[in-house]
């Protein structure tokens, strides 16, 4: 690389992804450490350069970042440092290759899928949540501050999420996940996912969609069906929910009411909606102890959970460990599978240890070949045949 292209390259990375004040000369103390070298420098400036026009602002930013800490802070040797240097710059570079139709179908990457216990849905390894994807997080029934749903669908946000959802089918990952406590967000995928099949870009059985209800210790019948309600206005327009579950399961005050085998309780309630095939398959997801999922699953009443098992610690919210021996959340899994029930691994990269932002411990034990994310999501797979 020319040393032109070099200067070029480290001033964009000093000045713009590193918010550095542009200095005259190209050692400043902002600049990249892996740069100034002036063996290893041009190298990894020729293969940034190689993939920059296909790489996002953002994801160059932290193939940077990744560069800097192993080089400078874990002095990897330089031949791991440059291969380390391609492979973030490629995988970087995914969505350039997703939109290229020169590349037939068949040769690009696709998210693998697995059969989702008894529902026999293939689930793609990796889920769209939208806990985060939401114009506003104030819900669609509350009086006064109720949001407006025609405006709120014709928002910035909602565009992004439609770009959104079709990346996220172009690679097969097509589980999309929301709950009627996530804002708007059930509004605005449910309007996404109409679009997209109105204009004929996808049909129904393309994508699978779950939304969960709130279900607490005194909540009744009518509760229950009016949150029921307010939910199927939304998304009648799918024809149906491919995965309801009962939402925050956490408490034995929860399980008791739901598992309930009263003719007007809140389960009898839900199987009555399969019945009229509104929805196709009863689930549950909790951030509960490991004694009260244990007491859901153990009923048998659900085909799937959603449920925290994390190499950095199983618990969040107000769980904790149960009081009947240390079962843990491990225990729940493996009965789970036994049972046929799909099993589903909430929040892996923030609750299981906030791994977009991992500490230089972490980073550095789990070693360049793999990002703490990657680790996270594979752990699972590895050691308990979930995902």
């Amino acid at each position: 690389v020319t040393m032109s292209r070099r200067s070029s390259l480290t001033k964009s990375l000093s000045s713009v992804f590193l918010s550095s004040k542009e200095k005259k000369d190209d050692g400043d103390e902002n600049t990249p450490t892996f740069l100034q070298s002036s063996s290893l420098g041009p190298q990894i400036a020729t293969i940034l350069e190689k993939y920059a026009d296909k790489i996002h602002d953002d994801s160059f930013l932290k193939i940077v970042r990744q560069l800097e800490f192993w080089f400078a802070n874990q002095k990897l040797p330089e031949d791991e440092l440059l291969a380390l240097t391609e492979r973030l710059a490629k995988t970087a570079s995914w969505r350039e290759v997703v939109d290229d139709e020169s590349i037939p179908d068949e040769q690009k990457f696709k998210i693998p899928t697995v059969r989702y216990g008894r529902t026999e849905l293939q689930m793609p390894i990796i889920t769209c949540g939208g806990m985060r994807i939401q114009e506003t997080w104030i819900p669609d029934n509350t009086p006064l501050l109720r949001s407006n749903k025609s405006k709120v669908v014709k928002s910035k946000s909602q565009d992004n999420l439609k770009d959104v959802i079709l990346s996220c089918l172009k690679l097969g990952l097509n589980h999309f996940e929301t709950a009627r406590f996530y804002g708007s967000s059930e509004v605005q995928f449910v309007d996404a996912l109409v679009n997209l099949m109105e204009n004929g870009t996808i049909q129904r059985e393309d994508f699978i969609f779950q939304t969960k209800l709130m279900a607490g210790a005194t909540s009744t019948k009518e509760d229950f069906a009016k949150q029921w309600e307010a939910s199927w206005s939304n998304v009648d327009k799918l024809g149906y929910v491919d995965l309801l579950s009962f939402h925050c399961v956490s408490d034995s005050g929860q399980v008791d009411n739901i598992l309930s085998e009263d003719k007007d309780g809140l389960y009898n309630f839900i199987l009555g909606l399969q019945e009229e095939g509104k929805i196709k398959h009863i689930g549950f997801s909790t951030h509960g102890d490991a004694e009260n999922i244990m007491r859901m699953i153990n009923s048998n009443k659900f085909d799937y959970v959603n449920l925290h098992k994390h190499f950095f610690g199983d618990y969040h919210a107000a769980g904790t460990l149960d009081t009947l021996g240390g079962q843990g959340n491990e225990a729940c899994v493996k009965r789970a599978l036994e049972l046929d029930m799909g099993v589903f691994n909430i929040s892996p990269f923030d609750k299981g240890g906030k791994l977009y932002r991992p500490s230089a411990a972490v980073a550095a034990a789990i070693g360049p070949e793999m990002r703490p994310i990657a680790f996270a999501a594979l752990h699972p797979w590895k050691t308990m045949g979930m995902h």
